[in-house]
Parts: C-alpha cells; sequence; structure tokens
C-alpha cells in the first residue's frame, strides 16, 4: 500500500508539473503574439514617421528655395515648428492668458509685464536669442490684452532697448509678429539706427564702470586717510601719557 501510495503522489505530481508546463507553454504563445502584434504596430508607426519625415524634408528643401522662407529657417525654433507641424504635434497657442495667481495686467510692473509676453508669446519674445519685432506690436499687444498704452510701451523698452536685442537688428532680418510670423524686414536705416543706440549704450556703461571705479577708490582713499588719522589720534594720546 505504502509503495502504491507514493506512485499516486508521484503521479500527482508529474501531473501537476505537467499542468504548469501547459500554462507556462499558452502564456508564452500569447505573450509571443502579443510582442508580434506589438511588432507590427511599431513597423507601421516608424512607416508613418519615414513618411512624415519625407515631407519634413520637402519643407525645408522648398523653404531653402524661397528666399523668404529661407530667412525664417534661420530662426532658433524654425526646425523645431517644422517638425512640431509636419507631426501632427500640438503647437503652442498665439496667445494665453496671464498664470493664476498673477495680478491684472495693469498692476504688473514693467519687468512683470515683459515676463508675461515671455510666456504667452514665446514665438516672438525670445530673450535667450532675441528676433526683431514687428514694428508697431505695441499696438498688436494692446488690441490682444488691453491696457494703457504708456505701460505697454515702457515694459516694452525694457526689451528692445537691451544690446542683445539691438545686435539682432541687422538689415534683411526678418521682424516677427505675435504668432513668429514674418510681419516684415529690417531696413538699413533701422540697423543703422540700432548700431548708434549700441555704441551710446556702450558709450554709457563705459562711463558708469569708471564713475564707479573712481568712487570705488575715493572711498578707499577715504578709508586710509580715516586709519591713518586714528593711528596719529592714538599717538597723540600716548604722548600726552
Amino acid at each position: 500500500m505504502a509503495f502504491e501510495q507514493k506512485v499516486d503522489d508521484l503521479f500527482d505530481q508529474l501531473t501537476s508539473y505537467a499542468d504548469q508546463g501547459v500554462q507556462a507553454l499558452n502564456l508564452a504563445h500569447q505573450e509571443i503574439d502579443r510582442l508580434q502584434q506589438r511588432n507590427q504596430d511599431l513597423e507601421q508607426q516608424v512607416a508613418e514617421l519615414e513618411g512624415k519625415l519625407t515631407r519634413l524634408r520637402e519643407k525645408v528643401d522648398a523653404g531653402l528655395k524661397d528666399p523668404e522662407a529661407a530667412k525664417l529657417l534661420h530662426r532658433p525654433d524654425a526646425l523645431m515648428v517644422l517638425i512640431r507641424e509636419t507631426l501632427g504635434l500640438e503647437t503652442a497657442p498665439p496667445g494665453v492668458a496671464p498664470e493664476e495667481g498673477y495680478p491684472e495686467l495693469e498692476e504688473l510692473n514693467p519687468q512683470q509685464r515683459l515676463e508675461h509676453w515671455i510666456k504667452s508669446y514665446p514665438r516672438a519674445f525670445m530673450p535667450g536669442q532675441p528676433q526683431p519685432l514687428k514694428i508697431g506690436i505695441h499696438e498688436d499687444l494692446q488690441e490682444a490684452e488691453g491696457g494703457d498704452q504708456k505701460k505697454i510701451r515702457r515694459a516694452l523698452a525694457g526689451y528692445v532697448k537691451l544690446p542683445r536685442y539691438l545686435r539682432c537688428l541687422k538689415a534683411g532680418a526678418v521682424r516677427l509678429d505675435l504668432q513668429g510670423q514674418n510681419a516684415g524686414f529690417v531696413t538699413e536705416e533701422e540697423a543703422e539706427f540700432a548700431r548708434n543706440q549700441l555704441v551710446e549704450w556702450e558709450e554709457q556703461k563705459k562711463q558708469k564702470d569708471s564713475r564707479r571705479r573712481q568712487q570705488e577708490a575715493e572711498q578707499k582713499k577715504r578709508a586710509e586717510d580715516e586709519r591713518m588719522q586714528s593711528k596719529l589720534d592714538q599717538l597723540l594720546k600716548l604722548n600726552r601719557h
């Protein structure tokens, strides 16, 4: 009886192992089917991407043959815009409302208002690598957001008077509207005016640095005179004693 029981137990174990093996085999077949389907999906996606990249190359080639479009391709974000449009990805909206927590635009100081524009119109306001803005863009800003024209001009001045912005005003450079679209070109007269402003700014900076160095020298001299006077006063006290 004991031997028969051992045989039955062994048979049950073998049957259990066989069932587990069959289940594992079925799971393996299911995983293979899933991977094959995934591979087919990936191959389809690759084919779609290759088609989109082909269209992207055609757009770039066409743009390089068009003088005006070729100038737009020099924008730092031009390639990314083309890629996103070709791939059908959502592009940044032309303008967005101020972030939650921001006070009304009229209550913002010039720097805060400029920061709002940088976030709301990223294709126009690019402080890291600025591009020339459309002539009369202050009117577009007022039309888009309303507000006091003087405050708009004051905030805008904090951007267009920066040396980095003045350096980008070269004859023939593309001007951008709030959506980053071509809005004209910088004329030779405008480029010359920007160069003169840049020279004036650099001269003012030199004068300011010179005044700062002079003030530092004067402060150092006063400190040295005070130190010497203090030593003389100490010597006089010692002589009296």
